[in-house]
């Protein structure tokens, strides 16, 4: 297998709240000029009426010449699912923060149960801060939710500021992988002083080993789409971030 046959997105997240539908097609074409034939969504930094209308955004994307691969599952409700089936989404990822461990299952269980109805994925993202930072507690999460089958999102920043061996995660959960999330760690520190905005930054710039994190992903024979997910451009421009995280990636593959 070839990691060339992967399909390399981008989040619209490094834009930040999309206040309107000029604005959105604006960021789905500077994706597109960058070279990828993905987007990725985040429901809640969406203009208003392409949250009552998700259909439009699988439309702006096709017109851009790109996918919907997934979205990130913002609200604890039966929309959510709706929302990424009529975006053309594949998967939702999932965070969550929840007060406790039944609490976080019980929501799980209500994502997959809506998302599967619709052939969805659900894809179970570690997160620092989050209910899930061990693999201890996201096989407990799997196990929560039998027989459903949960999915899981890797993310080699977050995972990174876990303290995770990232080859070894991907080794681990190979056959629930559903979507690749990329971004780099800039420094090391503990999971709870972690600054979303100042601490993950463009590919090749911080601590994660992404050739090793392509290996295993190639060992593995993961087929699925990559996502560039940087929260915030630091140097350059939004544009100018997401163009270099492209080039980076692309030898790589």
């Amino acid at each position: 297998m070839r990691v060339s046959k992967l399909k390399l997105s981008c989040s619209a997240i490094a834009w930040g709240k999309i206040n309107d539908i000029p604005s959105f097609r604006r960021v789905a074409e500077s994706v597109a000029d960058a070279g990828y034939t993905g987007i990725g969504i985040e429901y809640n930094l969406l203009p208003d009426e392409l949250m009552k209308k998700p259909e439009m955004i699988k439309d702006i994307a096709m017109a851009a010449g790109l996918e919907v691969p997934s979205m990130a599952i913002n609200e604890n409700t039966v929309y959510q699912a709706e929302a990424a089936h009529r975006m053309g989404a594949e998967s939702g990822w999932l965070c969550l923060f929840e007060k406790d461990a039944a609490g976080a299952a019980e929501v799980t269980r209500m994502h997959l149960r809506e998302f599967g109805k619709r052939g969805l994925k659900v894809g179970l993202h570690p997160h620092v801060k989050s209910n899930v930072e061990t693999n201890r507690q996201l096989d407990e999460l799997i196990s929560a939710c039998k027989p459903a089958s949960l999915d899981v999102c890797f993310d080699s920043a977050h995972q990174e500021a876990l303290s995770m061996n990232l080859p070894a995660f991907i080794e681990r959960y190979k056959d629930r992988l559903c979507l690749v999330h990329l971004k780099d760690l800039k420094t090391r520190k503990a999971p709870k002083d972690i600054d979303y905005d100042n601490d993950f930054v463009d590919l090749g710039e911080g601590l994660c080993d992404f050739p090793a994190i392509m290996r295993a992903l190639k060992k593995v024979n993961y087929g699925g789409w990559l996502m560039v997910e940087v929260d915030f451009a630091h140097t350059t421009t939004v544009e100018e971030s997401v163009k270099k995280n492209y080039e980076y990636l692309v030898p790589l593959m």
